[in-house]
């Protein structure tokens, strides 16, 4: 009875034994599922990542053929005709054709810097770097500088509602966010249509809003709005690259923000950006 009794105490313990090893097995085979699972997620992410980029790289070769084209062909005319009939032409005709070699260039820079912004966005070069700043003067600087860039096309109203001028943030990526809207406000409005630009407070965050009375969204852009390259089906006409509003996108949520739009055809649009401006710690940290 005692040799019974011990080998079943025996019997007992190796079944104890096997069954802790098989749950720690199992646990180790969980464990190991889980970790492939997630390495197969990254490596999907990653490949993603890689065809998006892949895509980005054959958009703008497109965009440099396509987009590049015309204002090159503007230059090499105007630089042609200075050279071959400098001392004929007028004072105010060479003039002139050094204004739109001027323009030209100005718009090629334009879109050039454009597509090296988005590159730093997409491989995250481009980071967060918050620091105290004159959120007033800033944006009255932009406003000055998108009013002479374009020819004082659209007048620009600037109303900052009970905005302190201190204000904490990331100044380049705001002036991204800001110049890409304001420009294109103006851009797509008629002469002279006013482009409204209206920054207040509320707690923390700066609410910032950009309105014109132009062109306005078709119904069926909306939702690519944000879309790399993508341009709206009634401005095609309007030298652009498509990359502005992603640009603003991206920049807006490195800042911690969140950006939303309301927009008709033919009734104009008002983007509204909303930017944790004042707050002590930075929004990454």
């Amino acid at each position: 009875a005692g040799r019974v009794a011990s080998r079943e105490a025996e019997l007992r313990q190796l079944n104890q034994d096997l069954e802790q090893r098989v749950g720690l097995r199992t646990s180790e085979l969980s464990e190991a599922n889980r970790s492939l699972a997630e390495a197969r997620e990254e490596a999907l992410r990653l490949l993603a990542r890689e065809r998006e980029l892949s895509e980005l790289k054959s958009e703008f070769v497109s965009l440099v053929s396509h987009e590049f084209r015309t204002p090159l062909e503007i230059i090499m005319s105007s630089v042609d005709n200075l050279d071959r009939y400098h001392d004929r032409l007028p004072l105010e005709k060479r003039q002139q054709l050094l204004r739109t070699v001027n323009k030209s260039v100005r718009r090629m820079s334009g879109m050039m810097e454009e597509v090296l912004v988005l590159g730093r966005l997409e491989t995250d070069k481009m980071t967060f770097k918050p620091a105290t700043f004159d959120l007033r003067s800033l944006c009255q600087r932009i406003c000055d500088e998108i009013e002479s860039a374009m020819g004082k096309r659209c007048p620009i109203r600037l109303e900052m509602n009970g905005t302190p001028e201190n204000a904490n943030g990331d100044e380049s990526l705001l002036r991204h966010i800001f110049t890409n809207l304001l420009s294109n406000a103006v851009k797509y409005s008629s002469p002279d249509q006013r482009v409204d630009f209206i920054v207040h407070r509320e707690e923390h965050h700066a609410i910032c809003r950009v309105a014109d009375r132009g062109c306005g969204i078709p119904e069926g852009d909306q939702k690519r709005l944000f879309q790399a390259f993508h341009r709206g089906s009634n401005v095609r006409q309007i030298p652009e690259t498509g990359l502005g509003l992603l640009i603003v996108q991206r920049c807006v949520v490195l800042h911690g923000g969140d950006i939303r739009f309301e927009s008709a055809e033919g009734q104009g649009t008002t983007f509204t950006v909303r930017l944790p401006l004042f707050i002590q710690t930075p929004v990454n940290s």
